[in-house]
């Protein structure tokens, strides 16, 4: 709706500025196309005050040039069209209504919605909502490294990558810090595993039964060695985790609030015109 306000309000600054320029015939205008001009006070109007020269003079130059641009397709759509089809009063106001309609209801909307989501609200919906939380993708959390080729020592990053035991953590992180070229832990958080596939330089045709076999990935091209703990997983299909959908939900239920807001709004309006015979309904 915005993106359309604005390409609305854009038109009606250019239509204005067309009107104008058959009105002063060309006094002080900066560009012209056909008998249409665009005026310097429209574009100042159009161009921020608080941008430096450089800046001021690009956003000009391409405001005329969407001008340009604009006028001379509507030239085109003014030749080529039918007279029924440049009838477009009903889409105005269709639109205006539109409009109108949606600033109404975002500032009932605005003045009553409770904001405040708390832990047990997104904890219920979650649970009283299974069918909305399937998986489309593979999950996993763990830890990424890249390593130089060179640098060797599989053996020592399997065992502090599979290990839980802090000294083990600390060693990884101080030789991740001085030997990876990339390093990423998301133990504690979820991941799309096709991110991960994504940089390997191997394909995994079968990520179900994959998962299921293996909690540790070692493999190599020209340059580097790649390794991936894998410390849990969720399969597509299954239930996502709590903590991967967390934040959508909260959006969930603030949606669902303004919805009730809106149908609130219609109804009460809806009874009120009713009982004050505001409308009629012919038989």
């Amino acid at each position: 709706m915005r993106k359309i306000f604005l390409a609305l309000t854009g038109m009606m600054i250019l239509f204005t500025a067309c009107q104008k320029g058959n009105k002063e015939n060309g006094k002080d205008a900066i560009a012209k196309v056909g008998d249409k001009y665009l005026y310097r006070k429209d574009l100042a109007s159009a161009i921020p005050n608080d941008l430096n020269s450089t800046d001021s003079t690009r956003l000009a130059s391409d405001y005329i040039q969407r001008w340009i641009h604009q006028e001379l397709i509507l030239q085109k759509a003014e030749e080529n069209l039918t007279s029924e089809q440049k009838n477009v009063q009903h889409e105005l106001e269709e639109y205006r209504a539109s409009l109108l309609i949606h600033k109404y209801q975002e500032e009932w909307v605005r003045q009553r919605l409770d904001t405040v989501v708390t832990e047990k609200d997104i904890r219920d919906f979650y649970d009283h909502n299974p069918e909305k939380f399937n998986l489309n993708q593979d999950l996993i959390q763990g830890i990424y490294m890249e390593v130089p080729k060179e640098v060797g020592r599989a053996g020592e990053i399997k065992k502090w990558m599979l290990s839980n035991k802090s000294k083990d953590m600390s060693a990884l992180e101080v030789f991740s810090f001085q030997y990876a070229t990339k390093y990423d832990n998301f133990s504690d958080k979820w991941m799309e595993f096709s991110r991960i596939e994504s940089r390997l330089p191997m394909e995994i045709m079968n990520a179900d039964r994959y998962l299921h076999r293996n909690n540790f990935i070692e493999t190599t091209d020209s340059t580097s060695t790649y390794y991936v703990a894998i410390k849990d997983f969720r399969l597509k299909g299954e239930k996502a985790p709590f903590n991967f959908v967390k934040d959508r939900i909260e959006n969930l239920i603030l949606n669902s609030r303004k919805m009730e807001l809106i149908k609130e709004l219609e109804k009460k309006i809806y009874e009120k015109g009713e009982e004050e015979d505001l409308f009629t309904i012919m038989k």
